[in-house]
């Protein structure tokens, strides 16, 4: 058995937030595509440089 972690964004890079429809769409496609999936709700802080 293996285990993968796929991270969602909550916000697009303008800052808007990425609408639950949208993530409940992947969600679905997850499933159909693996035939199951479980998530957790917690928020993943963090900050990063990229390119300098």
């Amino acid at each position: 058995m293996r285990r993968y972690e796929i991270l969602l964004p909550l916000r697009f890079n303008d800052g808007a937030p990425v609408p639950d429809d949208l993530v409940g769409e992947v969600i679905v496609a997850l499933r159909d595509r693996f035939g199951a999936v479980s998530f957790e709700t917690q928020t993943i802080r963090g900050v990063w440089q990229h390119e300098g």
